[in-house]
């Protein structure tokens, strides 16, 4: 009699991306104890009650699972990004909604970790992709800021440096962040929200 293979699941189906998405979990709660640098793979299966082996069938290795955490992540930022820009006539709910929504991915999907800043670890095309693709995110972000000095609604500044304060503020909670430290992302991401509108906003003081 020939044996029945076993078929292998369906490396895009609904259940291998559900263990990804729970490796990628485990991995991040790791890589907060320890740091990326410090945490093994071992580290991560062990998490999960995995063996190594079992965890190579979905990722190649440490960097390819840190690659993936930041391609999740930016496959949020993107679609919030656009979303925003769809849904709001203007500039100022857009990057309200912007800002909001980025602090809370930022505590979601990185959980408050360091590997929010992690990019370097990340080496040839892996980086390429990750780079370009946080440039399309600051891309959009300009966009909206630029459209609300144009119209008005914000006073004429440099959105390359407006964004690059805005994305620094909010990349650097991966530093701060704690979730006993009593704020909700929600609220840090209103606070963010209602502190760079308002300097936007601002005219300045005029000199005597």
């Amino acid at each position: 009699m020939l044996a029945v293979q076993k078929a292998r699941p369906d490396p895009n189906g609904p259940k291998v991306q559900a263990k990804r998405d729970q490796i990628l979990d485990a991995a991040v709660a790791a890589f907060r104890k320890k740091g990326y640098a410090g945490t093994s793979i071992e580290d991560i299966s062990r998490q999960l009650h995995l063996t190594k082996g079992s965890l190579y069938y979905y990722f190649h290795d440490k960097e390819d699972i840190l690659f993936a955490c930041h391609e999740r992540s930016l496959d949020h930022l993107l679609s919030v990004g656009r979303a925003a820009r769809r849904r709001h006539r203007g500039p100022e709910a857009a990057l309200e909604e912007l800002i909001e929504k980025h602090a809370e991915i930022m505590v979601e999907e990185f959980r408050g970790t360091a590997l929010a800043l992690e990019v370097d670890a990340l080496t040839g095309p892996r980086l390429k992709r990750v780079v370009r693709r946080r440039d399309q995110y600051e891309g959009i972000l300009r966009g909206v800021i630029e459209e609300g000095v144009r119209s008005g609604a914000f006073r004429p500044v440099d959105s390359k440096l407006a964004a690059f304060a805005i994305l620094g503020a909010i990349n650097w909670m991966a530093r701060w962040y704690r979730e006993d430290g009593g704020a909700h992302p929600r609220e840090i991401g209103h606070f963010f929200a209602d502190l760079y509108l308002r300097a936007l906003k601002s005219r300045g003081r005029t000199r005597p």
